[in-house]
This record gives structure tokens, sequence and C-alpha cells, in this order.
């Protein structure tokens, strides 16, 4: 019942006063098998683990799963390309769950997406951690989140008409093992995608965050500086870019994720910005203070057309926002070898 979502409440303010909070370093995604025999991954999901474990560096990476030990022998065997790459970065490990039919409450869930939603918050709630959506990829380090002092983490999701404004983003959550949050977001999920994930976690969020060192509430830059809407996406994924120049290589760009660590730092860079890119460019965004792009892709066929997709010479081309963003990344996993060489041809 929604009257035990307290029971066992921890005071996040006076056990923050003798010991300080830490959200373990530790990552999780969730991932449903529609198909019972086949666990098939794709080159988005790559990118999304490869940074974690890049950037992050995380004792674990967690796949909530229902799949079987005899389906993830099968696709380390004989899977696709990017699914044995995603199966071979360090730290990846499988955690076997059964897809929930009931809510805590006994009200049914019925769809795949809101099953996934409750086992976020169960992984969360278990281990701690910090929670990725498969499309979510980090683009520099979390320790100073991690660190904050806070039991949760959880950003604003950005928006462009005002009736999804002050919502939170799902897609990116950090909590502390069996944070407040976390518990009491168990316990009145109710099923359903609009009001589990998007009222009642902002709602109970928002009502937590009176509590001191209980929730960040961080800006929508932090983790979805774009939106699901169709305009941001068309900004996001098309190549409306000039294509970089020949005085920055792909070495250089590759090397500059995350080195932002002065003030003197980002005036040199803001000011190589401004330098490079010439004329106005409209189209490009500025992801320097992005933790984490939740790139929601569910526009990409009519953005890129049917016969484009993202790959790796999509990255490559840097000719997009995404492209550019994601681009240090591709670039390690090719210099380690993650990426093969053919994968250019």
């Amino acid at each position: 019942m929604p009257d035990r979502a307290c029971d066992g409440a921890v005071d996040a303010a006076s056990h923050a006063g003798q010991e300080r909070q830490v959200i373990p370093n530790l990552v999780h995604y969730v991932w449903l098998l529609k198909n019972p025999n086949q666990l098939q991954l794709d080159f988005q999901f790559f990118l999304s683990v490869y940074s974690a474990h890049t950037f992050w560096r995380p004792e674990r990476i967690y796949i909530h799963t229902d799949a079987t030990p005899e389906v993830i022998q099968k696709a380390r065997d004989l899977g696709t390309p990017w699914t044995k790459r995603i199966l071979a970065i360090p730290g990846v490990t499988f955690n076997h769950v059964k897809a929930p039919n009931f809510t805590n409450r006994g009200i049914e869930i019925a769809e795949m997406e809101h099953k996934s939603d409750f086992l976020r918050l169960a992984a969360l709630r278990d281990f701690g951690g910090v929670y990725l959506d498969s499309d979510a990829i980090p683009l520099r380090d979390v320790a100073d989140l991690r660190n904050s002092g806070f039991a949760n983490v959880i950003g604003e999701q950005r928006a462009l008409r005002m009736w999804h404004f002050g919502y939170l983003n799902n897609g990116v959550m950090m909590a502390v093992p069996h944070s407040n949050l976390m518990q009491a977001a168990l316990e009145f999920f109710d099923g359903k995608w609009e009001t589990a994930s998007i009222h009642l976690l902002t709602d109970l969020t928002n009502r937590l965050a009176a509590i001191p060192s209980e929730v960040l509430i961080l800006q929508p830059q932090a983790f979805s500086p774009t939106s699901w809407e169709k305009e941001d996406q068309i900004r996001l994924f098309k190549e409306a870019l000039d294509p970089i120049t020949a005085d920055i290589g792909p070495a250089e760009q590759g090397e500059q994720q995350g080195s932002l660590g002065t003030c003197r730092d980002a005036l040199a860079w803001l000011k190589q910005r401004e330098t490079n890119r010439g004329p106005d460019q409209p189209w490009e965004l500025d992801f320097s203070s992005t933790y984490v792009l939740h790139a929601f892709d569910k526009a990409l066929p009519s953005i890129l057309g049917h016969d484009r997709q993202i790959d790796v010479q999509y990255v490559l081309a840097r000719r997009s926002n995404y492209a550019r963003a994601v681009f240090p990344a591709v670039w390690r996993a090719m210099q380690e070898g993650y990426i093969p060489h053919e994968d250019l041809s």
C-alpha cells in the first residue's frame, strides 16, 4: 500500500551529517525481449554502454533482462556484431529479472515499456547507481554528481510547448541504494507511463526535494538538452552543419571530450568554437555542460530518410549535432579496437 512508502525511510539530512552519501559507480539498463529467443543489441546502445565505460569507469554495467542464460550465450557466440561488441565491454553484467505483470498495488502492467519503467526504479532501489535509457549517451563524467551528497539526482526534461514544461526525465536517474524517492515511486507506481513516469516522478521528486540532501534537481541541459518533439529531433539528427574543417582533425576532437576542467579551459574552448564555426550556424547546439545526452530517436526515419541510419559513417561525418556530440566516444572505440576498420568502408 502507498501508506507504507516511508516505512524504513532514511533521514537523508541526519545521515548526511554523519557520513556523506555517495551514489555508487554502477550503471543500469533494462532490456526486455520481444522475442524470448533472441538478444539483439544495436549501435546506439553500444554508444551508450561504451561511453559509460570510457568516461565513468563504473564498477559494473548491469543489463537487467529477462533473457535466459542460454539466449545470452547464443548472443555471445552467434549474435550481431554490435551485440558481441557490447558484451565484450569490461564490466557488462547480466542480471536476470522477470518482467512484472503487476505493480506493488496489484494493478496490472500491460505494456513492455511500463514494465521497464518499474524495473528501472527497482534496480536503483536495490543497487543504487545511475540508470540510463539505451538512447542516453554519457558525454562526460558524473563523479561530481555522485559525490554531491544528495541521495538522488534527477534532471528536468526539455520541452518546446508549455504543457510539457516542468516535468522530470526518467531516462537518466541517479540514486543511493534504498533511497526514499525510489522506494516511494515503486509503492505509488500505477503501471501507466504518463502518470507513473512523468507526473508521479515529478510530484514525488518536488515534494522530497524539500528534505535536505534528499534530491538534487538539475536543469534540462544536464541530462536531456533536447526534447522528444520533432523540431528538436530535426535539430539534433539532421545533417545540416558544415563539415568539420581540416584544422579540427578527428584526433584533436576525439581528445576534447571532458577536457573543460578549468575556467581557462572553458573560455579557450569557446574561443576556438567561435573561431572555427565561421559564419552563423543556427543549427549548432552547445553540449559543453551536458553530462548525458538523452537522444530520443523516434522520428529518425522521417528526418534522415529510410535509406540512412545512425552508424559509424554517420558519426564520422560530424555533420549533425548528435554526431559531433558522440564522436569522441566513437573515436576512442576505434583506437581501442572495439570498432574494426572494416566498419569504416
